[in-house]
């Protein structure tokens, strides 16, 4: 009977261990979104006067955006603002690894162009990119 109660703890043991490393890795699970993200070396490509297309062409070399719900991960317009047919949006794309970057995009509609351009980069900005 002893022998039978030291396996059972044993088993115990293992079974607690199995579950404190389960943990461990749950809690240290990698940040960011994978290749869908925005890494510091495609933030550092981006340049003022690019549009939202160029820039999207950039982040998104393997076209996972084509997915909806990837790209709602990634990319989230966070403000726009219409002021005399200039309209400014900003967006934030979260990082491979954590962080993010902030991009704000302008385009001006008082030409009468209306569909033909792409809004461009005005600013931008990164916030703990790995």
């Amino acid at each position: 009977m002893k022998e039978l109660i030291k396996k059972w703890w044993i088993w115990l043991i293992i079974v607690f261990i199995i579950f404190a490393l389960v943990i461990f890795l749950i809690i240290n699970k990698k940040e960011g979104m994978g290749t869908a993200g925005i890494s510091k070396e495609e933030f550092n490509e981006i340049n003022l006067g690019m549009t939202q297309f160029e820039v999207n062409s950039i982040i998104d070399k393997l076209n996972e955006w084509d997915d909806d719900e990837i790209y709602d991960k990634c990319c989230q317009e966070i403000s726009s603002v219409e002021k005399d047919e200039i309209y400014t949006y900003v967006y934030k794309y979260q990082g491979e690894n954590g962080g993010y970057a902030i991009i704000t995009y302008e385009i001006d509609y008082s030409n009468g162009y209306y569909g033909l351009e792409y809004p461009k980069v005005v600013k931008k900005e990164v916030y703990n990119l790995k």
